[in-house]
């Protein structure tokens, strides 16, 4: 389960920039599952994330983890 989890978060990160806040995304993501998973909010950050260079993505990635480390 925790490495499907971090595959998700590492997605829902990738998948913030400019669009929906990487935070949010990665709160997402770990509520998957549950009564407060948003499948809007999800499909937002792939979407976003499609369009996202691989720098961007790993960039985005990065400031995922810091959401992840703050809680």
């Amino acid at each position: 389960k925790n490495l499907w989890l971090i595959g998700a978060v590492v997605f829902a990160l990738a998948s913030c920039g400019g669009g929906p806040d990487v935070c949010d995304c990665v709160d997402n993501a770990v509520k998957i599952g549950s009564s407060d998973y948003k499948e809007s909010l999800q499909k937002e950050c792939e979407e976003y994330a499609k369009n996202l260079s691989n720098e961007d993505r790993l960039k985005r990635a990065q400031e995922a983890f810091k959401c992840l480390e703050k809680k």
